[in-house]
Order: structure tokens, then C-alpha cells, then sequence
């Protein structure tokens, strides 16, 4: 259950603003644990758009670089004091969310998304927090507005005082360390985040019981916004019949898409005109790639009856059996004939 709660901050990057929509982004990746594990009681993860740049823990106290980034430590240590503070503010808010929702033994997790992005040149921080997967607060904060969000009932309430120094510490410390970070960040990893990688398409053919299944994969891409359509006959399908369809990273610091269709033994007598479309911001034009459904022999998926397949069954194993049992009738034969001494 904890590596799964674990895993679910990676899928807090699905708010990371990446370079194809024109808006960069710095985001802090937090987990605090309560209760006895073999990880560290605090981690926190920073990103460049979707780009791991750096790590913090607990047990280090220290940012540490990452393989996919060329960045300066230095250029960050000066920050650590930001991510020590969020540790100490996770630690308090756990407590808090442990007695207002009566979790008592075992582990739980608190994490958090937090960080800025620059939206119509104005930076903009925004804070999510959410115990044991569930969603509990949020904060978004510009220098003009600052908006929170919480769950009915939930457990933290600020007075007016406590109001107005949490806008200070926003507006005075957090927002413009993150605001900078995030320029030297832009400046240190261009190379990086500006880049353009074209994808592959190809369409993948797999025979099943009852027809075949179509497969668009659109491969080895960057940034990872990619539209991803099925045609056919020169029209979309539906997206309700496909499955599929989630940007995956490749390991590579690439990323790869797919999109399933699921095609009856009657649709391919019909010789429909399958196309694969992509859209990305690395091509000029659309990316396209066909298929043709040429019915014969090898798209015909025989269909036994349950009946017939157990009538073959048994008659194979009838046919063994004898087969078993002639050889072995040979063999006893042979030996009776060694074993009678020529008369002399």
C-alpha cells in the first residue's frame, strides 16, 4: 500500500505545464511519511517542466542532481532552506490531519505539489496537499489574488493574523525564490527543455478471437503533448472505441503513446483504409501512416466449439495412447529375440 501511495506523486505530474503549451513551470514533488519505513521520512523531487532537475531528503539534508540535468548544484543550494521549511510545515500538518481524521498506528503519507509557472508573463504558486490519496487543501497565489482551498470540515483554519502572514511569507519569500529558480533553471537546461523530438508512428497488427486489434503507436517524442487520431476511411474513430491513449515516458526522457482498436472478423471482409495521425509541435505537417486490411487466410481466426474441441481432444489422446502402446509392444519383442541362443 505505501509504494503505491508512493507512486502516486508521480502522477501529480500530470499538472506539470510542459514547453508545448508556451508556459514553464518549477514544481517541488514532496512525500512525508508517518510511521516506520525503509524510506526517508522526507522526500521531494524538482522539475523543469516534466524534466527531473534535482533531489532533496531527509537523510542527505542536501539537493542532489539528477542524471537527466547539467545543472549546477550550487545554483540551488542557497534554496535547500525553502524545502527544510516545507519539511517542517509537512511534519505539522500530518500531525494535525492524524488527530482530525483518527489515523492512528501504521503508515500514512502526506504529499505535496508545490511550485510556481509563468502564465501571461506573471509568475503564479500554487500548493496541493493531499493525506493517504485524498485531496485535503490547495493554494494558489499571484501578487494580486490569493485563493485556498480546502475539504468541508478540514482541520486547518487560519485567523486573520495567521491570514496575513502566510500572504507575506507567500508574496516576500516563496513566490519570488521560486519565480528566480525557475529563470536560472530556464537559462541552465534551454537546451534541454527547447528541444523538438520528432516522433515514430507505426501501426501494429495483433490477430484475436473474433478478429484483430489495430494499434497506433507514436514513439521516442518531445515535449510530451501529442495528438494521437485514428481514421477510418479518411473519418476519426470515436474515442470511446479505443483504448489507450495515456503519454507514458520511455526512460529515454522521451515519451511514447498508443491507441487500440478493436476490429470484428466482418469489418476486415470489408477492406477498410486504417490511418494513424500525429500531431506534434516537432512536425511541420502531420505525421500519417496507413493500413489496409487485405482479408485472407492469415486474418482468418478459426472458431472451434467447445463440443468439437473436446472431441479433438480425446481423439488425439486415443491416437497417442495406441501410439505408446504399439511402440512398446515393439520393444518388448526385440528384447524376447536377443535373448534366444542359436541352436546348435
Amino acid at each position: 500500500m505505501l509504494v503505491i501511495q508512493l507512486m502516486c506523486v508521480s502522477l501529480l505530474c500530470g499538472h506539470v505545464i510542459s514547453s508545448a503549451s508556451g508556459r514553464h513551470s518549477l514544481w517541488a514533488l514532496a512525500s512525508y511519511i508517518s510511521g516506520s519505513t525503509m524510506f526517508p521520512e522526507f522526500t521531494v523531487v524538482l522539475m523543469l517542466d516534466d524534466i527531473q532537475v534535482a533531489y532533496f531528503d531527509s537523510e542527505v539534508d542536501g539537493i542532489r542532481r539528477t542524471a537527466a540535468t547539467e545543472v549546477e548544484v550550487d545554483l540551488l543550494q542557497d534554496k535547500v532552506f525553502v524545502l527544510r521549511d516545507m519539511w517542517k510545515s509537512m511534519r505539522k500538518r500530518m500531525n494535525l490531519a492524524k488527530l482530525h481524521l483518527n489515523l492512528t498506528t501504521g503508515v500514512h503519507v502526506l504529499q505535496r505539489l508545490a511550485g510556481c509557472e509563468v502564465m501571461d508573463g506573471q509568475p503564479v504558486l500554487i500548493m496541493n496537499n493531499a493525506v493517504n490519496g485524498q485531496d485535503v487543501d490547495g493554494v494558489m497565489f499571484n501578487m494580486t489574488h490569493f485563493a485556498l482551498f480546502r475539504r468541508p470540515n478540514w482541520v486547518i483554519h487560519w485567523d486573520d493574523m495567521e491570514w496575513a502572514f502566510i500572504q507575506t511569507l507567500y508574496s516576500n519569500i516563496y513566490l519570488p525564490a521560486c519565480a528566480q529558480t525557475l529563470k536560472i533553471l530556464l537559462n541552465r537546461e534551454k537546451r534541454l527543455v527547447m528541444r523538438r523530438v520528432r516522433p515514430h508512428v507505426h501501426f501494429l497488427m495483433k490477430q484475436v478471437v473474433g478478429g484483430a486489434q489495430l494499434t497506433c503507436l507514436a514513439t521516442d517524442f518531445y515535449p510530451r503533448h501529442i495528438n494521437l487520431t485514428l481514421l477510418r476511411n479518411g473519418r476519426a474513430i470515436d474515442e470511446e472505441q479505443l483504448t489507450g491513449g495515456a503519454v507514458l515516458p520511455n526512460g529515454n526522457g522521451l515519451y511514447q503513446v498508443r491507441k487500440t482498436l478493436t476490429v470484428s472478423v466482418e469489418e476486415l471482409k470489408l477492406k477498410h483504409n486504417y490511418t494513424c495521425v500525429a500531431s506534434h509541435l516537432s512536425l511541420d505537417n502531420r505525421l500519417q501512416v496507413s493500413w489496409r486490411a487485405e482479408f485472407s487466410r492469415s486474418h482468418k481466426i478459426p472458431i472451434i466449439s467447445v463440443p468439437a474441441s473436446v472431441a479433438l481432444t480425446a481423439g488425439l489422446l486415443v491416437v497417442l495412447l495406441w501410439w505408446r502402446r504399439r511402440r512398446s509392444k515393439g520393444i518388448a519383442m526385440e528384447t524376447q529375440e536377443q535373448q534366444v541362443e542359436p541352436e546348435l
